[in-house]
């Protein structure tokens, strides 16, 4: 491979995370056109993103853990191929279960981001690394923003399904040549054995645990199935943490997680998930339920929600892309502190105050700056204290929290909610959201206080210039 300046590689990165917001965004738009082609129904057309995040749950750990083991490029490859395929295949939509199957090839994508940050931390350090984290981050967000837009406006001028579907391919076939021609490889391994129990169990109970919150949404805690499904994926991974603690060479490392010198970060991302994931349904509900009938809400369109969406995204795309400069003159924990405490006062000011749009206009701007901070910086946080050869599996695991955040969230808000609604109703009552708010008040609150207490070591803070 012909030598490649770092810029450039960062660069070729960032267009890899760009096309992976692309493609998250893109899909949801089209899923009833999607639901029409293949003849399904509503209910079914749900596990066309459900299996993706099932199989990403059980990706993220292993290719990360991998990658820190036989190189972060090489499995980024392979990472970009799954999902090259994948996406190609869904295009054509040639039956519901090929495309099911499809859409597992798709769930490597969760990993790209993990791979990237190993493959940009190998080269480079402090605050250049910290930058061009923020801009990964960012540009998957801002990628995000641009498949769900553009996935309506091709849908409008394209005269079929199967050409729309096709446009995400065309993203991902430029980021397997990028990977594949533009990107070095990482220099640093670990030389831990292949922990094939730790990773079967782990991805067994993610997806349990995933699928169990599924259930839960729809059918409530207390159901047969879901307690039966929670339970033994409790169970699962209680067996998983003895085996993990006694192996040699844990798939991962628990005692690293829960340590002072991560935990925090690590807890920071399972609420920030709950919060920046969990929240997208009640706040689309809360804006479209009508006044008239509930007594709040706005009786908004689907294009005001969007916007409404739109401001949150845009907003944490500019906070993470410029928590760098930030943290060079006040420290990444003030910047992290400050994100937390942002988010917080959002979502308090929402309780108080959600009887005029501008208001949730203005909410949601506040939400967006804090939780871009967040976005931007825990990820490069994670990767500095990590140990050298263990960038990727760390980042992983930070993935996968944030992932398991929002699906617990959604779960409980989804409970919640329907905790507040009176019988034979179709509504919640307002309390359901007041409470919901609170919670992601509280969970920031928490996040807070848990970074404030954690020490950074020297060689992770910024040099403040005077």
């Amino acid at each position: 491979m012909p030598k490649v300046s770092v810029r450039a590689v960062v660069g070729f990165l960032v267009f890899c995370e760009l096309a992976s917001g692309f493609v998250q965004g893109f899909y949801a738009p089209l899923l009833g056109e999607i639901a029409g082609h293949l003849q399904v129904s509503d209910a079914d057309i749900t596990w066309f993103l459900t299996v993706q995040t099932l199989a990403a749950a059980v990706c993220v750990p292993l290719l990360s853990k991998l990658g820190d083991i036989f190189g972060h490029r090489r499995m980024l490859r392979i990472a970009v191929i799954a999902v090259l395929v994948g996406t190609l295949v869904t295009a054509f939509l040639p039956s519901y279960p090929i495309v099911l199957i499809a859409r597992i090839l798709v769930g490597p994508l969760a990993v790209w981001l993990p791979l990237e940050i190993a493959l940009v931390h190998n080269r480079i350090k402090g605050e250049t690394a910290r930058t061009s984290i923020g801009l990964l981050v960012s540009c998957l967000t801002g990628g995000a923003i641009l498949g769900t837009i553009s996935a309506g406006l091709f849908s409008a001028i394209l005269p079929s399904l199967t050409l729309v579907l096709l446009i995400p391919v065309v993203f991902v076939a430029v980021s397997v040549y990028a990977v594949f021609f533009k990107v070095p490889e990482s220099t640093s391994r670990t030389d831990a054995r292949i922990d094939v129990l730790g990773f079967v169990g782990i991805g067994l109970a993610m997806v349990l645990l995933l699928f169990g919150l599924r259930l839960a949404s729809s059918e409530g805690f207390a159901a047969p199935a879901t307690i039966a499904t929670l339970g033994a994926a409790l169970v699962v991974f209680v067996l998983w943490v003895l085996w993990e603690l006694r192996s040699p060479s844990p798939a991962i490392d628990v005692r690293l997680i829960v340590s002072p010198r991560l935990g925090p970060v690590y807890l920071t991302a399972f609420l920030f998930g709950m919060v920046m994931f969990g929240m997208q349904a009640p706040t689309t509900t809360f804006l479209t339920a009508d006044p008239v009938e509930t007594g709040y809400g706005f009786a908004a369109r689907a294009g005001t929600a969007s916007a409404v969406t739109a401001v949150v995204t845009i907003l944490a795309t500019l906070g993470a892309a410029t928590f760098a400069p930030i943290a060079r003159r006040v420290g990444i924990r003030t910047v992290l502190i400050t994100g937390a405490l942002a988010a917080a006062s959002g979502f308090l000011i929402q309780i108080a105050f959600h009887d005029h749009l501008w208001q949730i206009f203005l909410v949601s701007a506040i939400n967006g700056i804090g939780m871009g901070f967040l976005l931007g910086a825990l990820p490069a946080l994670v990767a500095e204290l990590a140990p050298s050869d263990s960038t990727g599996i760390a980042t992983g695991v930070y993935n996968s929290l944030r992932t398991l955040g929002g699906s617990t969230a959604g779960a409980v808000f989804a409970v919640l909610l329907a905790g507040f609604t009176a019988s034979g109703a179709l509504h919640s009552s307002i309390q359901g959201y007041l409470t919901i708010w609170g919670v992601g008040a509280g969970a920031f609150l928490v996040a807070a206080v848990a970074l404030s207490f954690m020490r950074i070591p020297s060689a992770a803070e910024p040099v403040t210039k005077g």
